[in-house]
């Protein structure tokens, strides 16, 4: 590739194959496709077992590589009928999420039949450009579909509306460039995922043999026993208003958002080394092992009494999975008098090791899948006009 053309004179992207001269030709999208919906399918028309019935949730989650879950269901024989009389979408043909989440786009790739929603999915077909291309040019554009959309209390996009939306497209050649690199990306992207899914299950199941058998072999032991407590106080962030500066001081929270950004303050900072941060309230909880702010008052923070490994406790509550129905304060009414198995220092040692080393190894696998998706981004922003 070379850079081209970085002050937009002229209708070209700035980054580019180096063999593809010329600007590209604005059209508008109903130029380059057929916009339609579907059939309305009634309540009373579901089946138990059938044809998948596709939403904009499936078609989102289609998109991600992820397999629907709670799929509705049309028999064979509603959709036979539907598909001689209006057709379903063919491999290529393109599905654009038209109601809730907008503008997800999802390409047809395989035969599998399906039947979709009317209204929550806008389908564009006998297209005359690499459907591939127009995917991540959709993609690119996604906030220019969301300003297409109308309505007050729900935005929905409108075949009327995009029909009249422009992009501007290379030659064929040049699509099919484009979105044969971008289409290894994502395949590379796809399969980076599926390492860190399956690293989770592992360690998920590991821990869950280890502490089971813990639990029918070892002696019971009062957390209270275990673990020291201290309250947030000191080190509850006065501002608010983080910054996105990784360098400076994290703000946490023992739920699942974790780090909610970071702070320039220099004063009440928790420096004490390992700790397990829990929330009171929620019985989440986060082992850390470096400097950090909190937020809430609600957290507990938890050191290791003597003989006792950290980690090793911070994945026996986790493998418990501590959940909380009530809105009250759980550490010291529930969680101290808890009795748990608690195996010998070395034996402690060794489980928080292999636990330890498969989270290293997913924290790796997450950062080369950040890496893959901030490449794809940087690759959307610069081939595409």
């Amino acid at each position: 590739m070379k850079i081209k053309n970085r002050n937009k004179s002229s209708n070209v992207p700035n980054l580019r194959f180096p063999e593809f001269e010329g600007e590209w030709k604005a059209r508008e999208l109903e130029e380059i496709c057929e916009l339609t919906s579907s059939k309305r399918i009634y309540l009373s028309e579901y089946v138990d077992n059938g044809i998948p019935f596709y939403r904009g949730k499936e078609i989102s989650e289609l998109k991600q590589n992820i397999q629907p879950k709670d799929v509705l269901y049309i028999s064979s024989e509603l959709y036979n009928e539907y598909k001689n009389k209006y057709g379903v979408p063919q491999i290529n043909d393109i599905l654009i999420t038209a109601v809730g989440t907008l503008g997800n786009v999802l390409v047809i790739k395989n035969k599998d039949p399906f039947y979709f929603k009317d209204g929550n999915l806008i389908w564009l077909k006998d297209i005359n450009v690499e459907s591939d291309f127009l995917a991540y040019l959709l993609e690119v554009n996604k906030k220019g579909l969301e300003l297409s959309a109308i309505g007050s209390s729900q935005k929905a996009l409108t075949m009327v509306e995009l029909k009249k939306l422009t992009f501007s497209f290379p030659s064929k050649e040049e699509q099919n460039k484009i979105a044969t690199l971008l289409s290894l990306i994502d395949t590379r992207i796809s399969t980076q995922s599926q390492i860190i899914e399956e690293l989770k299950s592992l360690k998920k199941t590991l821990r869950s043999n280890l502490y089971q058998q813990i639990i029918e072999t070892e002696k019971t032991n009062k957390i209270a026993n275990l673990l020291n407590y201290e309250q947030p106080t000191n080190y509850i962030v006065t501002n608010t208003n983080y910054s996105n500066d990784c360098s400076l001081t994290p703000v946490l929270t023992a739920n699942k958002a974790f780090i909610l950004g970071y702070t320039n303050e220099k004063f009440g900072i928790y420096d004490k080394g390992e700790c397990i941060i829990f929330d009171d309230f929620t019985m989440d909880l986060k082992y850390v092992d470096f400097p950090f702010k909190v937020k809430s008052s609600a957290i507990k923070i938890l050191t290791a009494k003597l003989g006792v490994n950290l980690r090793f406790i911070y994945e026996y509550l986790s493998f418990l999975k501590l959940t909380s129905t009530d809105h009250k304060r759980h550490y010291i009414s529930e969680i101290e008098p808890m009795c748990i198995s608690l195996p010998k220092i070395e034996f402690q040692n060794k489980t928080a090791n292999i636990l330890s080393l498969l989270d290293k190894k997913k924290d790796l696998e997450i950062k080369q899948y950040d890496l893959l998706v901030n490449q794809k981004k940087y690759l959307l922003s610069q081939m595409f006009i």
